[in-house]
C-alpha cells in the first residue's frame, strides 16, 4: 500500500453512533485512497468494510494525522506525532490539545469553540457531506411527512417510544434506524436500508432525530429538524444552534419527554411558514462544498510535511531526498 496522505484515527459503535466514521467518509471521497482509517469500536470495521476500506493499523505513517473522536485528545499524544514529523489535525476536539494541533476543524454543531493556536477551519462552509447526501437533493423520496431518526445508534434507546407518540399524536412516520442501533424494532414503517436514508431525507417534511451531525445534511436538503438534545451537554449547542433558522430544538434524553416531543412535532408541521423558512435558510447555510475545501486544506498541511523532510533529505543525501520530494499529491479540483 502507498503511504497515504492523511490517517483518520476515529470510532464507532452502540455507545458512541457512526457519525464520526461518516463524515469523515466524505473527505475520503475527495482524495480517495489518500485517506487511511484506523478505528475503534464494534462494527466500525464493517463499515469500512461495505465500502470496500480496510482499516490500518494506528501506527501507519502518514504526512497528516486527522484525530476524531469523542474524547478530547491529549496535548502529549499531539506532542508525541509532531515529534514523529507528521502534522496533527483535531476535528470536533473542545480539549486543551487544540492548542498544539496544526489545524482543528470545529463544526458549527458547537455553540462555542476555546482559542486554537494553529489554523482554524469553521462556519457551516466546513461541514463535511458525503457525495450520497449532497446527490440527494435531485431525488427525493416523496410521501414521507415525519422521519424519526436517533442518530447511528439511539444509544438512550428513545426509538420505539417516539415512534409510538408520535403515531398516536395523529403524524406519519417513517423510521430510519442507525447501523449500529441493537433496541427493538418500532411499530409502523422503518427504512429498508441505509442507501434509502438520502433520499428519505432529502423528501420528509420534518425530521425529528437527536441533535449531531445529521442536522447539517438536513440542512443542506432543505429540511427542517426537531433536533433532541439527549443530554446537558449537548442541550446548550442545539438552542445555539437553533438560532441559526434551521431546526426547533428540544431536550429530552428519556421516555417520559417523547410525548412533548410528539407535541412539538405537530405543532411545526401545521406552520407551513416556518417550515418552508427553515428550509430556505438551512439551503442557504450549507452549500455542499465543505469536504472539497477541509481536503484542500490537509493537503496543503501535508505540503509543509513534505517540504520540511525534503529539505531534511537533502541534507542526508540524494536518495532520501528523492523519496521525500516523491510524494506529490494532485490538489482537489
Amino acid at each position: 500500500m502507498e503511504t497515504p496522505l492523511v490517517v483518520v484515527h476515529t470510532e464507532g459503535g452502540p455507545g458512541i453512533g457512526l457519525g464520526h466514521i461518516g463524515r469523515c467518509l466524505a473527505i475520503r471521497e475527495e482524495l480517495g485512497d489518500g485517506v487511511a482509517f484506523a478505528v475503534d469500536g464494534p462494527g466500525s470495521a464493517e463499515l469500512l468494510a461495505a465500502r470496500g476500506i480496510a482499516p490500518v493499523p494506528p501506527g501507519t505513517p502518514a504526512p497528516v494525522v486527522l484525530i476524531d473522536r469523542r474524547t478530547p485528545t491529549a496535548p502529549e499524544a499531539v506532542t508525541r506525532l509532531q515529534a514523529e514529523g507528521r502534522r496533527v489535525c483535531l476535528l470536533d476536539d473542545p480539549g486543551p490539545a487544540r492548542a498544539r494541533a496544526d489545524l482543528v476543524i470545529d463544526p458549527p454543531t458547537g455553540c462555542s469553540w476555546p482559542p486554537a493556536s494553529g489554523r482554524r477551519l469553521a462556519g457551516f462552509e466546513h461541514a463535511l457531506l458525503r457525495a450520497e447526501i449532497r446527490a440527494a437533493t435531485s431525488q427525493p423520496r416523496s410521501g414521507v411527512e415525519v422521519l424519526l431518526n436517533m442518530g447511528g445508534a439511539d444509544p438512550e434507546g428513545l426509538t420505539p417510544a417516539l415512534a409510538r407518540a408520535l403515531r398516536a399524536a395523529g403524524l406519519t412516520v417513517l423510521t430510519a434506524l442507525g447501523p449500529a442501533y441493537r433496541g427493538p424494532g418500532p411499530d409502523g414503517d422503518v427504512l429498508g436500508s441505509a442507501s434509502e436514508w438520502p433520499a428519505a431525507l432529502a423528501g420528509a417534511r420534518l425530521l425529528v432525530g437527536r441533535f449531531g451531525h445529521t442536522l447539517l445534511e438536513a440542512a443542506h436538503l432543505g429540511t427542517p429538524v426537531l433536533a433532541i438534545a439527549t443530554d446537558g451537554r449537548t442541550g446548550a449547542d442545539a438552542h445555539a444552534f437553533a438560532a441559526h433558522g434551521t431546526i426547533d430544538a428540544i431536550e429530552g434524553g428519556g421516555p417520559e419527554d417523547v410525548q412533548t416531543v410528539a407535541e412539538r412535532a405537530g405543532t411545526l408541521l401545521a406552520d407551513d411558514a416556518r417550515l418552508a423558512a427553515m428550509a430556505a435558510r438551512g439551503r442557504a447555510l450549507v452549500d455542499g462544498r465543505g469536504a472539497t475545501r477541509v481536503a484542500t486544506a490537509l493537503q496543503e498541511l501535508a505540503a509543509t510535511t513534505v517540504r520540511a523532510d525534503a529539505s531534511a533529505a537533502r541534507e542526508d543525501g540524494p536518495t532520501a531526498a528523492s523519496a521525500a520530494e516523491d510524494m506529490v499529491w494532485e490538489p482537489v479540483r
